[in-house]
């Protein structure tokens, strides 16, 4: 196979200016060779700005290039089910940002798609791919097979665990100011609200997590638009607890995930550290920022807090200093891009494939449908594991 990937840019908005271009104009297996936006602009700016060669607003331009063999769907979500159909046809391989889809057929259409299409689909469901939560998943899943407790700490021993002892939960708390989100993601046409949009992300985080056990079901309350929750139950008896509220501030980190199990927590800060405890193994560890301008100020939470606040000193707007000064931890973009390269190149399976996309699809639409009945509703086997060819 060529030294490098050639590559397509479709959708030229603040999050590709923020990620993607960034990304694939600087990846050494990567030759981003084309931009395109409806707005024909848009795609002229980000071409003159990552030095791309070619810029268009038609997709099809793009997809009948014999060269490209992969393009990245950063476009609103409405969008995504034509892009991807037509460019599976054209034997492209797709990077498709989430959600994958905003209904469950748009979901079915697109797995038939690249399968029919001998395609290789990745959608950027990036949380799974952040270095931080691939190391605390790896810490849970040693102390679940062997289980190990400092001397000091009281662990029942006089008596049989009830079942529901043990069983481990992930919790993940989220908060952010309702100004992240613009009116396209809150439009039922184009963004259909956060559990679609923003959610998908956690839930699916929670399958990769416990994997391979299945989800089987879900509860909502809230708002599908906003703030809300969703309390997804696995067989077997693991669950997850989201907690989304968008009336929280920027001068507080947005996420925070802890696990409980075997008597132990697993912590993870907003993706610079981790905390481990009840456990001999309980050194916290930390992990570098994607995007850092202040380096010299350390590493860990601590460090992040104080970067963030002295980038946001003397700032009147927040928002207006993602592109002038990143201060980005790693959410796992670069480790998906990096694997969906490798799975190309190698014939190997998608960091996460079309099944994936459909699960957290399936699983945002059924939340809402919980939180609208305001009753907790079951996830069918059948349901979340589709059988389409």
């Amino acid at each position: 196979m060529k030294r490098k990937l050639v590559a397509a840019q479709i959708g030229c908005g603040k999050f590709a200016w923020q990620q993607d271009l960034k990304n694939l104009s600087s990846h050494p297996d990567v030759d981003l060779k084309w931009v395109c936006d409806v707005n024909r602009t848009n795609a002229e700016k980000a071409a003159e700005h990552f030095s791309v060669p070619h810029r268009t607003a038609d997709v099809l331009e793009v997809i009948q290039d014999p060269e490209v063999d992969f393009i990245k769907i950063a476009t609103s979500h409405e969008a995504h089910l034509p892009i991807i159909e037509a460019a599976a046809k054209a034997g492209k391989h797709i990077f498709c940002e989430k959600p994958m889809a905003m209904t469950e057929e748009e979901a079915y259409r697109i797995i038939r798609a690249v399968r029919r299409g001998g395609v290789k689909l990745c959608v950027d469901l990036n949380r799974r791919m952040a270095p931080a939560l691939q190391a605390l998943r790896r810490k849970f899943l040693k102390q679940e097979v062997d289980p190990r407790h400092n001397p000091w700490r009281y662990v029942e021993t006089e008596r049989a665990l009830l079942p529901e002892e043990d069983l481990p939960h992930l919790l993940i708390r989220i908060q952010d100011e309702s100004s992240s989100y613009g009116l396209g993601h809150l439009d039922p046409l184009t963004g259909g609200g956060q559990i679609i949009g923003e959610s998908v992300h956690f839930l699916d985080l929670a399958c990769w997590f416990f994997a391979p056990l299945l989800p089987r079901e879900i509860t909502a309350w809230g708002s599908s638009r906003l703030s809300h929750g969703i309390h997804l139950r696995f067989e077997g008896g693991a669950s997850m607890t989201l907690d989304f509220s968008c009336s929280g501030t920027f001068d507080f980190p947005k996420e925070l995930y802890e696990v409980t199990g075997k008597a132990s927590l697993f912590r993870s800060l907003h993706f610079v550290e981790n905390n481990y405890y009840g456990m001999p193994e309980d050194a916290p560890e930390f992990f570098p920022l994607q995007r850092d301008p202040y380096p010299e100020m350390g590493e860990g939470f601590a460090a992040f807090l104080s970067k963030s606040r002295k980038r946001l000193t003397g700032s009147a707007n927040a928002k207006a200093l993602e592109n002038t000064v990143p201060l980005l931890p790693d959410k796992g973009h670069l480790s998906m891009l990096d694997a969906f390269l490798r799975a190309i190149r190698e014939d190997l399976p998608s960091p996460c494939d079309e099944i994936a996309g459909f699960r957290s699809t399936y699983l945002a639409r059924r939340a809402i449908e919980s939180l609208e009945l305001k009753r907790t509703l079951s996830v069918p086997l059948e349901k979340i594991t589709p059988c389409i060819q």
